[in-house]
């Protein structure tokens, strides 16, 4: 089981700082970590920061790991692809990214084994190209785990699924960090998503950390006035868990 443990990261582009002196601290056991926050708050980039894809201050130090760097898997929010590849030859490829291209039974055991975690094995020899956004957006997330991240960083995995998808991505993903130790960071739009699914929350308004901890103190009325501009509520639904229902937006 694995943490991060981040101190002053900063990330800038040219002249403008995007993300400026965030610290925090994401602990083991495994378990899902969302993060929040408006609309070009910098929530991308503060996960590129961690996975090492953009320059910038501060350290990540991965707690309790075994592999160090090579453990953190990163998957980006625009999934788009132009290679002529099938969704197979795609995780393949992922699965052996940095290593030799000899391939062992027991990796394209692995690769069988995360097609069919996702229920995505019957596209398995279909064409990257010929895939919807939300299918491809599902192959990114194998291409993901099949890396065996001790740290999965996942930018807004769910914006083109359909609510089915959505559910059964989050419902997966969550007992996966549970079961083996995973520490899964991931960046949502959906409050409600973050409130049912993930322990922890972080919120990021314009390029800082404004608040984190546990995600039914962190998700307030106070909070959603302040960083998201609605008059809102959390309550607590007939099954007793909460969300957040809105009644306007404030001008």
């Amino acid at each position: 089981m694995v943490g991060l443990a981040m101190q002053d990261l900063s990330v800038r582009y040219g002249r403008t700082e995007i993300v400026s002196g965030i610290s925090a601290e994401i602990p083991s056991p495994g378990g899902l970590t969302a993060v929040i926050g408006p609309n070009a708050a910098g929530k991308s980039s503060f996960l590129k920061r961690i996975a090492g894809l953009a320059k910038g201050t501060g350290t990540v130090v991965v707690v309790e790991g075994e592999k160090g760097d090579a453990g953190i898997s990163y998957m980006p929010q625009d999934t788009a692809c132009n290679a002529v590849l099938s969704v197979y030859e795609s995780v393949l490829m992922a699965a052996k990214q940095g290593s030799g291209w000899q391939v062992a039974d027991h990796e394209l055991a692995d690769i069988d084994r995360v097609l069919a975690s996702l229920k995505i094995t019957p596209w398995a020899f279909r064409n990257l190209g010929e895939l919807s956004g939300g299918q491809r957006q599902l192959v990114a997330i194998a291409q993901a785990l099949i890396r065996k991240p001790e740290i999965l960083l996942m930018d807004e995995p769910t914006s083109a699924l359909d609510l089915y998808r959505q559910i059964e991505v989050l419902t997966y993903m969550s007992a996966l960090a549970k079961r083996t130790g995973m520490a899964v960071v991931i960046a949502l739009h959906d409050l409600n998503h973050a409130l049912r699914y993930c322990e922890r929350t972080l919120v990021i308004a314009e390029g800082r950390l404004v608040a984190s901890g546990p995600s039914e103190e962190v998700i307030t009325r106070d909070m959603l006035r302040d960083i998201y501009r609605v008059d809102a509520r959390v309550e607590r639904c007939s099954l007793s868990r909460p969300m957040v229902i809105v009644d306007s937006s404030i001008v």
